[in-house]
């Protein structure tokens, strides 16, 4: 769509008066690419200027190795894969690994770069959804890049950065609110929103009925605003109600029956940790801290009070009611007042709203400014001002955001260079051993509550060293080496160390029972910061007396095993080389991203027809991703097999096909209207 096209409907229906000049200049289709470029360039320079650089925080671990496991295994082994407590389940929660399965066979993205592709991408495509659902409803180019450039900064927020799955989850929702309103007049539009909660389903099923809810809230908001006429709410929110019924009734169904080959509990979508109410309380402290509630609470009053202001006018679509009903999952913030012990924080990642809200109080401030500056005099003052204001505070959160995430720190990452180097020795040992071998990691660290963090940690950063089919035989004790090879768990008077120690061992010996093989135990020095192995496993003292048990130990890159190093050096993965076959990797990359993205393109011009190059710019790739995705689980659902490239390829043309053909039907109907 034109500009020139743009600008008329913006004037059309609008808030506020504006300048048509700006309005050229910010709606013209190489303003929306250079936002997209620069929010791309800040998320991720730090990852093309040192390119052997892991993604921050800790949680992608998590992601990385089961994406692996999919790729080597059968998918079932990914819902078999639990541990003790269920501390590394995830149900049918596949989202997240079959679009990494995807970047690495597609699009020849290597294991520890696909979360970093995935925790820089999703960021900007859901800030480019919001601007999209914000432009929908005013029309505003200015809204647009505003939204996009503050909610940017805010997704770098703690309840965001390292939650994949959240942060997944949300992006198919961003890509549903638009839908809201097009679902109304169009089935097409209707299923596509379906297909996109469905997916919430397979990404965090808890999210999707914190969503579904909201879903109903906002018909019985309209039913009280329309003095009780049920059939008008009927006439206008029974599609997206029907759409979020279907999509809970599938996503039930899909868990409890088992497509993948085993049925899984809905439980297994959340475990949260064992901590006490002050842990999580202080959590929530220092999250609302990170968010920077002194500058972004009144851009968050302000979009509020703007959208009640103009409710009359704005209620007739769906910005005022998702923005402000969507609000409701943050009163699980204040379940402490209840007497409740849960992870208060967590609510804040179950909606966007308050960054939406943020956002379009920006804009509100941003287009205020602007219109005074139209007197002249003062008036261009208070513009500067009120731009610049706006400006400094974006650019504030930005700043924040990278600090508190780490995000541009080298040793930020869930990987650091000495626990990399170890665990590829690790597995350049591993190596052409028998792969159905169990594989024991003896931990140990000061007893205290956090203790179940560290196991968690440990669990999921090891499973890196495995080499491929021989993840799912990763185990886990936690305790003396001693201990583990005298066969009882060991106990320190800490209630919660005292309750994982023997449950960890009792999954080790049903998994190695299981396996019927000898097991292989590793005590590395990374997992074994302080406590009873401390100086075993970096070399300081010799180690107990192992027997017939195969003991492993791994410091500063070496691998010994009772005093004599093992064969084998660190293969590692290499960073990308330069030259022509650095270039030609690029080019792969950026063609298979390609490929994941094509069939929104056309997709869009099915439930969307009319879309604007600001809709479409974020919609296309988001449908793409999504139709691309689904294709994949369905796919998996079929073979029951590892995803190989085949199973990539196969999935992928049959999305590009489908879409296709959805496409051309909608624009064949569209030419043959009058």
């Amino acid at each position: 769509m034109t500009a020139t096209t743009l600008t008329n409907r913006a004037r059309n229906d609008t808030f506020f008066a504006r300048p048509p000049v700006l309005d050229r200049v910010l709606g013209h289709p190489l303003a929306y690419v250079a936002t997209v470029a620069i929010l791309l360039a800040l998320y991720g320079w730090t990852f093309v200027a040192d390119s052997g650089r892991v993604a921050p925080t800790k949680d992608p671990a998590y992601y990385t190795w089961r994406t692996e496991v999919l790729l080597s295994e059968e998918p079932v082994k990914l819902i078999q894969i639990e541990g003790a407590f269920d501390m590394f389940a995830g149900g049918y929660r596949v989202s997240a690994a079959v679009m990494g399965a995807f970047l690495r066979q597609v699009a020849g993205v290597a294991s520890l770069q696909m979360t970093v592709l995935l925790m820089v991408g999703l960021p900007v495509l859901t800030s480019l959804l919001l601007a999209a659902f914000a432009y929908q409803h005013f029309r505003d180019p200015l809204a647009w890049h505003l939204v996009a450039f503050a909610t940017g900064a805010l997704l770098l927020t703690p309840p965001f950065v390292g939650y994949l799955d959240n942060l997944l989850t949300l992006f198919f929702l961003a890509a549903a609110l638009p839908l809201l309103t097009l679902a109304r007049r169009s089935w097409a539009a209707g299923i596509t929103l379906c297909g996109l909660l469905v997916l919430t389903g397979f990404t965090h099923p808890t999210t999707l009925v914190i969503f579904c809810l909201t879903l109903g809230a906002m018909a019985v908001v309209s039913l009280i605003a329309g003095r009780g006429n049920l059939r008008a709410v009927i006439r206008a929110d029974g599609p997206m109600l029907l759409a979020a019924f279907v999509s809970a009734v599938l996503t039930l169904g899909i868990w409890t029956a088992g497509i993948w080959g085993q049925p899984a509990s809905l439980s297994a979508a959340a475990l949260p940790p064992p901590y006490d109410s002050a842990f999580f309380l202080e959590r929530l402290r220092g999250w609302v801290a990170a968010m920077n509630p002194v500058l972004n609470g009144p851009l968050f009053l302000i979009g509020v009070v703007g959208l009640v202001v103009m409710a009359r006018r704005a209620a007739q679509g769906d910005l005022a009611r998702i923005s402000i009903v969507w609000l409701a999952p943050l009163a699980g913030v204040f379940g402490f007042l209840a007497g409740l012990t849960f992870p208060y924080y967590r609510f804040f990642n179950t909606t966007l709203s308050w960054v939406l809200l943020v956002g379009i109080g920006a804009y509100f401030v941003a287009r205020a400014a602007l219109g005074a500056g139209d007197g002249g005099g003062a008036g261009r003052l208070i513009a500067v001002a009120g731009m610049g204001l706006v400006i400094a505070v974006i650019a504030y959160n930005f700043k924040t955001g990278f600090d508190v995430s780490g995000w541009n720190k080298p040793q930020g990452g869930w990987l650091s260079a000495d626990e990399r180097a170890d665990l590829d020795t690790l597995q350049a040992g591993l190596e052409g051993t028998d792969e159905d071998r169990p594989v024991v990691f003896v931990i140990d660290d000061e007893p205290s509550p956090q203790i179940w963090g560290h196991t968690k940690l440990s669990g999921n950063t090891s499973r890196y060293g495995l080499p491929p089919g021989q993840i799912d035989q990763a185990y886990l004790y936690l305790g003396s080496l001693e201990n583990y090879l005298a066969g009882k768990p060991t106990t320190t008077g800490d209630a919660t160390y005292d309750r994982v120690s023997p449950a960890l061992l009792d999954d080790a010996r049903e998994g190695i029972r299981s396996s019927g093989k000898s097991p292989i135990v590793v005590v590395a020095s990374t997992f074994n910061p302080a406590g009873a192995n401390a100086e075993v496993a970096s070399g300081e003292a010799e180690g107990p007396d192992t027997g017939d048990t195969e003991v492993w130990y791994l410091h500063d890159g070496r691998l010994t095993s009772s005093g004599s190093q093992l064969p084998g050096e660190a293969a590692g993965e290499a960073a990308a080389a330069g030259g022509v076959s650095g270039v030609l990797h690029l080019l792969r990359v950026l063609g298979g991203l390609a490929l994941l993205i094509l069939p929104g393109v056309f997709l869009l011009r099915w439930c969307w027809p009319g879309a604007s190059w600001a809709e479409g710019i974020a919609m296309a790739p988001a449908l793409g991703l999504s139709l691309v995705t689904l294709a994949g689980i369905a796919a998996l659902a079929v073979v029951r097999g590892p995803f190989s490239g085949t199973v990539a390829a196969a999935s992928l043309a049959g999305a590009i096909v489908l879409a296709a053909v959805l496409g051309t039907v909608a624009a064949g109907r569209a030419s043959a209207r009058p």
